[in-house]
Protein backbone atom coordinates (compact mmCIF):
# COMPACT_ATOMS: atom_id res chain seq x y z
CA UNK A 1 0.00 0.00 0.00
CA UNK A 2 1.49 3.14 -0.88
CA UNK A 3 2.44 6.03 1.94
CA UNK A 4 1.94 9.66 1.36
CA UNK A 5 3.17 12.75 2.74
CA UNK A 6 0.62 15.48 2.93
CA UNK A 7 1.60 18.82 0.29
CA UNK A 8 -0.67 21.65 1.35
CA UNK A 9 -3.86 22.53 -0.23
CA UNK A 10 -3.92 25.09 -2.99
CA UNK A 11 -5.98 27.70 -2.71
CA UNK A 12 -6.87 30.49 -5.25
CA UNK A 13 -6.49 34.09 -4.79
CA UNK A 14 -10.11 35.70 -4.25
CA UNK A 15 -10.23 37.55 -7.72
CA UNK A 16 -13.13 38.17 -9.92
CA UNK A 17 -15.28 35.97 -8.77
CA UNK A 18 -14.08 33.49 -6.03
CA UNK A 19 -16.55 30.76 -4.82
CA UNK A 20 -17.19 30.17 -0.94
CA UNK A 21 -14.46 28.16 0.57
CA UNK A 22 -14.75 24.40 1.63
CA UNK A 23 -12.90 22.85 4.54
CA UNK A 24 -10.04 21.47 4.36
CA UNK A 25 -9.73 18.18 2.69
CA UNK A 26 -6.42 15.24 3.88
CA UNK A 27 -5.60 12.97 1.31
CA UNK A 28 -6.28 9.36 3.58
CA UNK A 29 -5.63 6.23 1.33
CA UNK A 30 -4.97 5.52 -2.42
CA UNK A 31 -5.96 2.55 -3.88
CA UNK A 32 -4.17 0.08 -6.07
CA UNK A 33 -6.88 -2.41 -5.98
CA UNK A 34 -8.15 -2.76 -10.18
CA UNK A 35 -4.00 -4.52 -10.67
CA UNK A 36 -4.63 -6.68 -14.24
CA UNK A 37 -1.00 -7.90 -13.08
CA UNK A 38 1.71 -7.66 -10.71
CA UNK A 39 3.17 -3.81 -10.35
CA UNK A 40 0.05 -2.60 -12.87
CA UNK A 41 0.76 1.37 -13.14
CA UNK A 42 -1.33 1.52 -16.40
CA UNK A 43 -4.57 0.46 -15.94
CA UNK A 44 -7.16 3.52 -15.99
CA UNK A 45 -9.81 3.77 -13.42
CA UNK A 46 -12.40 5.11 -15.23
CA UNK A 47 -15.32 5.90 -13.99
CA UNK A 48 -16.67 6.16 -9.74
CA UNK A 49 -19.41 6.65 -8.10
CA UNK A 50 -20.97 6.19 -4.74
CA UNK A 51 -24.10 4.11 -3.88
CA UNK A 52 -27.26 6.21 -3.32
CA UNK A 53 -29.53 5.35 0.21
CA UNK A 54 -31.81 3.24 0.16
CA UNK A 55 -34.22 4.62 2.20
CA UNK A 56 -33.14 8.10 0.87
CA UNK A 57 -32.33 8.81 -2.79
CA UNK A 58 -30.67 11.97 -2.21
CA UNK A 59 -28.27 10.79 0.17
CA UNK A 60 -25.11 8.13 -0.16
CA UNK A 61 -23.83 5.42 1.64
CA UNK A 62 -19.80 4.88 2.48
CA UNK A 63 -19.63 2.52 0.02
CA UNK A 64 -17.77 3.80 -3.44
CA UNK A 65 -18.22 1.57 -6.68
CA UNK A 66 -15.01 1.85 -9.25
CA UNK A 67 -14.15 0.13 -12.46
CA UNK A 68 -11.40 -0.03 -14.85
CA UNK A 69 -9.82 -2.64 -16.52
CA UNK A 70 -12.12 -6.10 -16.22
CA UNK A 71 -12.31 -5.16 -12.19
CA UNK A 72 -15.57 -3.80 -10.21
CA UNK A 73 -14.72 -2.49 -6.87
CA UNK A 74 -16.87 -2.38 -3.85
CA UNK A 75 -14.69 0.37 -1.17
CA UNK A 76 -15.77 1.43 2.02
CA UNK A 77 -14.34 4.67 2.43
CA UNK A 78 -14.79 5.12 6.04
CA UNK A 79 -12.67 2.03 6.69
CA UNK A 80 -10.80 2.28 3.35
CA UNK A 81 -11.30 -1.20 2.95
CA UNK A 82 -12.06 -2.98 -0.51
CA UNK A 83 -15.10 -5.36 0.74
CA UNK A 84 -15.77 -6.50 -2.83
CA UNK A 85 -14.07 -7.05 -6.09
CA UNK A 86 -14.99 -8.77 -9.15
CA UNK A 87 -13.27 -9.70 -12.25
CA UNK A 88 -14.76 -10.38 -15.60
CA UNK A 89 -14.00 -14.00 -16.72
CA UNK A 90 -13.22 -12.21 -20.35
CA UNK A 91 -9.34 -11.45 -19.99
CA UNK A 92 -9.89 -8.41 -22.53
CA UNK A 93 -12.41 -6.69 -21.03
CA UNK A 94 -12.21 -3.13 -19.83
CA UNK A 95 -14.85 -1.76 -17.72
CA UNK A 96 -15.96 2.18 -19.13
CA UNK A 97 -18.74 3.02 -16.69
CA UNK A 98 -20.63 2.25 -14.00
CA UNK A 99 -24.37 3.28 -12.86
CA UNK A 100 -26.43 2.55 -9.34
CA UNK A 101 -30.37 2.14 -8.85
CA UNK A 102 -32.34 1.05 -6.14
CA UNK A 103 -35.36 -0.81 -7.42
CA UNK A 104 -37.99 -3.72 -5.73
CA UNK A 105 -36.55 -7.34 -6.17
CA UNK A 106 -39.08 -10.20 -6.09
CA UNK A 107 -39.64 -10.11 -2.30
CA UNK A 108 -40.53 -6.29 -2.06
CA UNK A 109 -37.60 -4.79 -0.61
CA UNK A 110 -35.88 -2.41 -2.20
CA UNK A 111 -32.39 -3.49 -2.90
CA UNK A 112 -29.60 -1.37 -4.62
CA UNK A 113 -28.28 -2.42 -8.28
CA UNK A 114 -24.61 -1.77 -10.59
CA UNK A 115 -24.81 -1.89 -14.00
CA UNK A 116 -21.59 -1.99 -15.26
CA UNK A 117 -20.83 -1.74 -19.37
CA UNK A 118 -17.22 -1.88 -21.51
CA UNK A 119 -15.32 -2.65 -24.45
CA UNK A 120 -16.04 -6.65 -24.52
CA UNK A 121 -19.30 -8.39 -25.65
CA UNK A 122 -20.91 -4.91 -26.29
CA UNK A 123 -22.68 -6.12 -22.68
CA UNK A 124 -23.98 -4.78 -19.73
CA UNK A 125 -23.70 -6.33 -16.65
CA UNK A 126 -25.97 -6.15 -13.64
CA UNK A 127 -23.96 -7.07 -10.08
CA UNK A 128 -25.70 -7.08 -6.27
CA UNK A 129 -23.34 -5.21 -4.88
CA UNK A 130 -24.11 -6.82 -1.26
CA UNK A 131 -23.05 -10.21 -2.54
CA UNK A 132 -20.59 -8.84 -5.78
CA UNK A 133 -22.92 -12.06 -7.62
CA UNK A 134 -23.40 -10.71 -11.57
CA UNK A 135 -26.63 -11.88 -11.99
CA UNK A 136 -27.72 -11.25 -15.24
CA UNK A 137 -26.21 -9.87 -18.57
CA UNK A 138 -27.89 -7.55 -21.68
CA UNK A 139 -26.84 -7.60 -24.98
CA UNK A 140 -27.19 -6.01 -27.94
CA UNK A 141 -25.05 -3.22 -28.85
CA UNK A 142 -22.97 -4.16 -31.35
CA UNK A 143 -19.80 -1.86 -30.28
CA UNK A 144 -18.56 -1.21 -26.78
CA UNK A 145 -20.88 0.39 -24.21
CA UNK A 146 -19.12 4.16 -23.38
CA UNK A 147 -22.18 5.35 -20.52
CA UNK A 148 -25.12 4.49 -18.59
CA UNK A 149 -27.47 6.29 -17.06
CA UNK A 150 -30.53 4.90 -15.49
CA UNK A 151 -33.80 7.54 -14.92
CA UNK A 152 -34.24 9.51 -12.31
CA UNK A 153 -37.82 8.27 -10.84
CA UNK A 154 -38.31 5.29 -13.46
CA UNK A 155 -35.73 3.23 -11.59
CA UNK A 156 -35.93 -0.03 -13.58
CA UNK A 157 -35.22 1.79 -16.68
CA UNK A 158 -31.80 1.95 -18.14
CA UNK A 159 -29.60 3.94 -21.15
CA UNK A 160 -27.00 2.75 -22.73
CA UNK A 161 -24.74 4.80 -24.96
CA UNK A 162 -22.36 2.73 -27.62
CA UNK A 163 -20.07 3.27 -30.21
CA UNK A 164 -22.34 1.27 -32.69
CA UNK A 165 -23.81 4.75 -32.82
CA UNK A 166 -27.17 4.16 -30.87
CA UNK A 167 -28.18 4.93 -27.59
CA UNK A 168 -31.10 2.45 -25.90
CA UNK A 169 -33.65 1.96 -23.25
CA UNK A 170 -34.13 -1.08 -21.23
CA UNK A 171 -36.38 -2.67 -18.44
CA UNK A 172 -33.69 -4.38 -16.38
CA UNK A 173 -36.65 -5.87 -14.76
CA UNK A 174 -36.77 -7.75 -11.35
CA UNK A 175 -33.86 -9.26 -10.38
CA UNK A 176 -35.13 -12.17 -9.10
CA UNK A 177 -37.32 -12.90 -11.51
CA UNK A 178 -36.11 -12.04 -15.23
CA UNK A 179 -33.76 -14.31 -17.29
CA UNK A 180 -30.90 -12.92 -19.27
CA UNK A 181 -33.07 -13.46 -22.36
CA UNK A 182 -35.75 -11.16 -21.67
CA UNK A 183 -33.78 -7.93 -21.88
CA UNK A 184 -34.48 -6.42 -25.29
CA UNK A 185 -34.80 -2.46 -26.01
CA UNK A 186 -37.56 -0.48 -25.74
CA UNK A 187 -36.19 2.15 -27.83
CA UNK A 188 -33.13 2.77 -29.94
CA UNK A 189 -32.22 6.30 -30.28
CA UNK A 190 -29.38 7.23 -33.05
CA UNK A 191 -26.20 9.06 -33.15
CA UNK A 192 -27.29 10.45 -36.42
CA UNK A 193 -25.92 13.96 -36.14
CA UNK A 194 -22.38 12.80 -36.76
CA UNK A 195 -21.51 13.15 -33.05
CA UNK A 196 -19.67 10.21 -32.00
CA UNK A 197 -19.71 7.99 -28.93
CA UNK A 198 -22.09 9.43 -26.41
CA UNK A 199 -19.75 10.22 -23.64
CA UNK A 200 -22.18 11.04 -20.66
CA UNK A 201 -26.06 10.87 -20.70
CA UNK A 202 -28.48 12.81 -18.07
CA UNK A 203 -32.19 12.93 -18.08
CA UNK A 204 -34.38 16.15 -16.84
CA UNK A 205 -38.04 15.05 -16.41
CA UNK A 206 -39.27 18.36 -16.24
CA UNK A 207 -38.10 18.80 -20.23
CA UNK A 208 -38.64 15.40 -20.83
CA UNK A 209 -35.49 15.46 -22.66
CA UNK A 210 -32.05 13.15 -22.82
CA UNK A 211 -29.49 14.78 -23.66
CA UNK A 212 -25.78 13.25 -24.94
CA UNK A 213 -22.20 14.90 -24.72
CA UNK A 214 -20.42 13.44 -27.37
CA UNK A 215 -16.60 13.44 -29.16
CA UNK A 216 -18.49 15.94 -31.26
CA UNK A 217 -21.05 17.84 -30.17
CA UNK A 218 -23.99 17.98 -27.34
CA UNK A 219 -27.42 16.56 -28.61
CA UNK A 220 -31.02 16.32 -27.27
CA UNK A 221 -34.02 13.86 -27.74
CA UNK A 222 -37.32 14.15 -26.66
CA UNK A 223 -38.38 11.13 -24.87
CA UNK A 224 -41.93 11.54 -23.31
CA UNK A 225 -43.62 8.33 -21.49
CA UNK A 226 -41.21 5.70 -20.70
CA UNK A 227 -43.48 4.26 -18.39
CA UNK A 228 -45.86 2.86 -21.15
CA UNK A 229 -43.29 1.84 -23.61
CA UNK A 230 -42.84 -2.16 -23.79
CA UNK A 231 -40.39 -4.70 -24.91
CA UNK A 232 -40.94 -5.45 -28.37
CA UNK A 233 -38.59 -7.31 -30.97
CA UNK A 234 -38.74 -4.33 -32.99
CA UNK A 235 -37.83 -1.55 -31.07
CA UNK A 236 -39.12 2.15 -32.05
CA UNK A 237 -36.38 4.11 -33.16
CA UNK A 238 -35.72 7.96 -32.96
CA UNK A 239 -33.43 8.62 -36.13
CA UNK A 240 -32.80 12.77 -35.21
CA UNK A 241 -32.11 14.54 -32.70
CA UNK A 242 -34.57 16.90 -31.50
CA UNK A 243 -32.26 19.64 -30.27
CA UNK A 244 -28.27 20.65 -30.78
CA UNK A 245 -26.61 22.72 -28.06
CA UNK A 246 -24.09 24.75 -29.28
CA UNK A 247 -21.08 25.81 -26.81
CA UNK A 248 -19.65 29.11 -27.22
CA UNK A 249 -15.79 27.77 -27.53
CA UNK A 250 -15.01 25.20 -30.23
CA UNK A 251 -11.54 24.30 -30.08
CA UNK A 252 -12.79 20.90 -29.76
CA UNK A 253 -16.43 19.64 -29.97
CA UNK A 254 -15.74 17.07 -27.58
CA UNK A 255 -18.17 17.72 -24.30
CA UNK A 256 -16.82 15.36 -21.97
CA UNK A 257 -18.49 16.17 -18.90
CA UNK A 258 -21.99 16.77 -18.75
CA UNK A 259 -23.97 16.26 -15.16
CA UNK A 260 -27.96 17.45 -13.80
CA UNK A 261 -28.15 20.14 -11.30
CA UNK A 262 -30.87 21.06 -9.36
CA UNK A 263 -33.41 23.53 -10.66
CA UNK A 264 -33.16 21.62 -14.78
CA UNK A 265 -29.45 23.12 -14.26
CA UNK A 266 -26.96 21.90 -16.86
CA UNK A 267 -23.26 21.56 -16.53
CA UNK A 268 -21.14 20.61 -19.52
CA UNK A 269 -17.22 21.41 -20.08
CA UNK A 270 -16.13 21.13 -23.35
CA UNK A 271 -12.39 20.02 -23.80
CA UNK A 272 -9.84 22.68 -24.48
CA UNK A 273 -12.08 25.70 -23.45
CA UNK A 274 -11.04 26.37 -20.23
CA UNK A 275 -14.28 26.50 -18.70
CA UNK A 276 -16.83 24.29 -16.96
CA UNK A 277 -20.40 25.71 -18.39
CA UNK A 278 -23.92 26.21 -16.11
CA UNK A 279 -27.04 26.76 -18.07
CA UNK A 280 -30.59 26.56 -17.96
CA UNK A 281 -31.78 23.66 -19.76
CA UNK A 282 -35.63 24.99 -19.85
CA UNK A 283 -34.45 28.28 -20.88
CA UNK A 284 -32.88 27.09 -23.90
CA UNK A 285 -35.55 24.36 -25.00
CA UNK A 286 -38.30 27.05 -24.77
CA UNK A 287 -36.48 28.80 -28.07
CA UNK A 288 -37.86 26.09 -29.84
CA UNK A 289 -35.39 25.98 -31.81
CA UNK A 290 -33.25 23.14 -33.20
CA UNK A 291 -30.13 24.39 -32.90
CA UNK A 292 -29.48 26.54 -30.06
CA UNK A 293 -26.37 28.75 -28.57
CA UNK A 294 -25.66 27.99 -24.93
CA UNK A 295 -25.92 30.71 -23.02
CA UNK A 296 -24.68 29.97 -19.53
CA UNK A 297 -25.56 31.27 -16.45
CA UNK A 298 -22.35 30.91 -14.58
CA UNK A 299 -18.57 30.06 -15.95
CA UNK A 300 -16.05 28.13 -13.92
CA UNK A 301 -12.71 28.67 -14.41
CA UNK A 302 -10.98 25.06 -15.75
CA UNK A 303 -7.14 24.65 -16.75
CA UNK A 304 -6.40 24.64 -20.15
CA UNK A 305 -5.81 21.25 -21.45
CA UNK A 306 -6.91 19.30 -24.60
CA UNK A 307 -7.16 16.13 -22.43
CA UNK A 308 -10.09 14.33 -23.14
CA UNK A 309 -12.49 11.93 -21.06
CA UNK A 310 -12.48 13.84 -17.44
CA UNK A 311 -15.97 13.36 -15.64
CA UNK A 312 -17.68 15.71 -13.36
CA UNK A 313 -18.95 14.80 -10.15
CA UNK A 314 -21.95 16.80 -8.36
CA UNK A 315 -23.46 16.11 -4.77
CA UNK A 316 -25.68 18.45 -3.10
CA UNK A 317 -24.06 21.88 -4.14
CA UNK A 318 -20.47 20.67 -4.66
CA UNK A 319 -19.37 20.55 -8.11
CA UNK A 320 -15.92 18.22 -8.30
CA UNK A 321 -13.48 17.61 -11.55
CA UNK A 322 -9.98 16.33 -11.79
CA UNK A 323 -7.33 17.66 -14.01
CA UNK A 324 -4.29 16.14 -16.14
CA UNK A 325 -1.61 17.21 -13.60
CA UNK A 326 -3.64 14.69 -10.65
CA UNK A 327 -5.52 17.92 -8.86
CA UNK A 328 -9.06 17.63 -7.98
CA UNK A 329 -11.04 21.02 -8.30
CA UNK A 330 -14.04 21.38 -5.80
CA UNK A 331 -16.54 24.22 -7.14
CA UNK A 332 -18.84 24.96 -4.02
CA UNK A 333 -21.67 26.87 -6.61
CA UNK A 334 -24.76 26.16 -3.68
CA UNK A 335 -25.05 29.91 -3.50
CA UNK A 336 -24.20 31.15 -6.61
CA UNK A 337 -26.47 28.80 -8.33
CA UNK A 338 -29.35 30.53 -5.91
CA UNK A 339 -28.20 34.13 -6.40
CA UNK A 340 -27.90 33.63 -10.48
CA UNK A 341 -30.77 31.73 -11.05
CA UNK A 342 -32.29 33.16 -14.47
CA UNK A 343 -29.54 35.32 -14.74
CA UNK A 344 -26.30 35.89 -16.36
CA UNK A 345 -23.11 36.14 -14.61
CA UNK A 346 -20.20 38.18 -15.89
CA UNK A 347 -17.39 36.65 -13.77
CA UNK A 348 -15.25 33.38 -14.38
CA UNK A 349 -15.36 31.98 -10.66
CA UNK A 350 -12.46 30.42 -9.80
CA UNK A 351 -12.17 26.74 -7.76
CA UNK A 352 -12.98 26.75 -4.01
CA UNK A 353 -10.64 24.33 -3.71
CA UNK A 354 -7.95 22.36 -5.38
CA UNK A 355 -6.61 19.03 -4.21
CA UNK A 356 -2.96 19.12 -5.35
CA UNK A 357 -1.64 15.31 -5.72
CA UNK A 358 0.26 14.06 -2.54
CA UNK A 359 3.82 12.90 -2.51
CA UNK A 360 3.53 9.65 -2.80
CA UNK A 361 5.92 6.32 -1.88
CA UNK A 362 5.65 3.15 -3.00
CA UNK A 363 6.79 1.15 -0.40
CA UNK A 364 8.22 -2.15 -2.18
CA UNK A 365 10.07 -0.04 -4.84
CA UNK A 366 10.47 3.05 -3.05
CA UNK A 367 9.92 5.05 -6.11
CA UNK A 368 6.99 7.61 -6.32
CA UNK A 369 4.47 7.74 -9.50
CA UNK A 370 4.67 10.14 -12.18
CA UNK A 371 3.56 13.49 -11.27
CA UNK A 372 1.64 14.53 -14.32
CA UNK A 373 -1.34 11.94 -14.02
CA UNK A 374 -4.85 12.60 -15.16
CA UNK A 375 -7.71 12.04 -12.91
CA UNK A 376 -10.33 10.67 -14.90
CA UNK A 377 -13.57 10.43 -12.87
CA UNK A 378 -14.36 12.47 -9.42
CA UNK A 379 -17.38 11.07 -6.84
CA UNK A 380 -18.51 13.26 -3.69
CA UNK A 381 -20.29 12.04 -1.07
CA UNK A 382 -23.85 13.54 0.27
CA UNK A 383 -22.51 14.24 3.42
CA UNK A 384 -18.96 16.29 1.44
CA UNK A 385 -17.26 14.39 3.89
CA UNK A 386 -15.19 12.61 0.86
CA UNK A 387 -13.93 13.36 -2.71
CA UNK A 388 -12.57 10.18 -4.87
CA UNK A 389 -10.49 10.26 -7.84
CA UNK A 390 -9.73 7.44 -10.12
CA UNK A 391 -6.46 7.74 -12.05
CA UNK A 392 -5.17 6.84 -14.98
CA UNK A 393 -2.75 4.94 -13.35
CA UNK A 394 -4.39 2.45 -11.66
CA UNK A 395 -5.33 4.41 -8.26
CA UNK A 396 -8.52 4.87 -6.60
CA UNK A 397 -7.65 8.44 -4.03
CA UNK A 398 -9.59 9.05 -1.20
CA UNK A 399 -9.36 12.58 0.51
CA UNK A 400 -11.64 13.43 3.67
CA UNK A 401 -12.64 16.54 5.02
CA UNK A 402 -10.63 17.47 7.96
CA UNK A 403 -12.36 16.99 11.82
CA UNK A 404 -11.84 20.68 12.76
CA UNK A 405 -13.75 21.79 9.28
CA UNK A 406 -16.27 19.05 9.30
CA UNK A 407 -17.34 20.39 13.18
CA UNK A 408 -16.96 23.80 12.75
CA UNK A 409 -19.75 23.24 9.27
CA UNK A 410 -21.42 21.26 11.40
CA UNK A 411 -22.18 24.33 14.42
Amino acid sequence: MPKMSRRGIKRKAPDLGHLPSLGDYAPTMFLRCHNQRESDDETKIWKCAFEPSIDNPEETTNLLATCGGKTVCIIDVNTQQVLKRFQDTDRNENFYTLAWTTIEAASMKKVNILAVAGREGAAIKLIYPSQLLMYATIRGHKKYISCLLFHPTLTRLLFSGSRDGFVYLWDIGIPDRAPNSSHVPLLKISLQDSVGDALNLIFSEQSQLLIAGAERGCVGWVVADCHSLTPVRRARVIERADIIFQHPKSKTLTIDGLINLPGDLVATKQVGSGEILIWDLAKHVLQEKREVVIEPLIKLKYPLHNVKYLNLGFSNGLLGVGDDQGNLLLYNIQSVLTKHRGEEDENVWEASNVLEWPNIINVKSGDAPRQELVVNTVAISSSHEYVTGGTDNNLVCIWKREEEEAQADGD
